[in-house]
């Protein structure tokens, strides 16, 4: 049986991989750079030091991208506060669940703290978890291990007694790589779905396509001590 359930953020539990593609797509038309969703969904599930250096090539350098990305801060902004960006489906209800349950539960992302703890704070959920770890806690980021690692040890539990809720290949690749079983939840608000490939080699405990099937296995006790 488990005993820590451990979640992603963007694409997971909050609907914000969507928003971020559609601030980077306004500003890249905005100022007609030759850069295209498709090159954006290639970057889903990498933290910013991870494709800064990519964006830096396509746009003029470091500066100029730090320039964009304080602009869609307020992009990103104005949407958080409007409405338009929302937690996924079944995101509060499995989290409260978890913890009825007696499970542990923890947050494992490559968003930076500034931002992660806004949006937890706007979704009242920063009270949710036992554990977070953000990217300014490991010194890699997924697919590298580090941030589940680092989870495991914060929780003193062994690998084997987790469960991890990833939307991106990367996150599912990191928890594989740290041992950890994953339910792979693609993320619904994009047509993109992994091949049987890409998943060879991913530690799977299931492929779903809402946290409802997660909250379903809690309320049937297939979880919990």
């Amino acid at each position: 049986m488990k005993e820590l359930l451990i979640f992603d953020l963007d694409g997971l539990l909050l609907d914000t991989e969507r928003i971020y593609q559609e601030g980077w797509l306004a500003l890249f038309e905005k100022y007609q750079l030759p850069i295209t969703a498709t090159d954006i969904v290639a970057w889903r599930g990498q933290s910013w030091q991870q494709t800064v250096g990519m964006l830096a090539e396509k746009v003029g350098g470091p500066k100029r991208v730090e320039e964009l990305r304080k602009e869609r801060e307020g992009y990103i902004e104005e949407q958080l506060l409007n409405g338009n960006l929302q937690p996924k489906p079944f995101a509060h209800e499995t989290l409260a669940l978890a913890r009825e349950k007696g499970l542990k539960t923890a947050l494992a992302t490559s968003t930076m703290a500034f931002r992660g703890e806004k949006l937890l704070k706007h979704f009242d959920l920063m009270n949710a978890f036992d554990f977070k770890t953000f990217g300014d806690d490991v010194p890699a980021h997924k697919p590298d291990p580090a941030p589940y690692l680092l989870t495991l040890k914060k929780a003193a539990l062994p690998a084997e007694t987790a469960l991890v809720m990833e939307d991106s290949l990367p996150g599912a690749t990191a928890a594989t790589r740290a041992g950890i079983q994953v339910v792979l939840i693609p993320d619904q608000s994009f047509t993109h779905s992994f091949s049987a490939k890409e998943k060879a080699d991913l530690n799977l405990y299931a492929e779903t396509t809402s946290l409802e099937y997660v909250y379903r296995l809690l309320e049937n006790d297939q979880l919990a001590k």
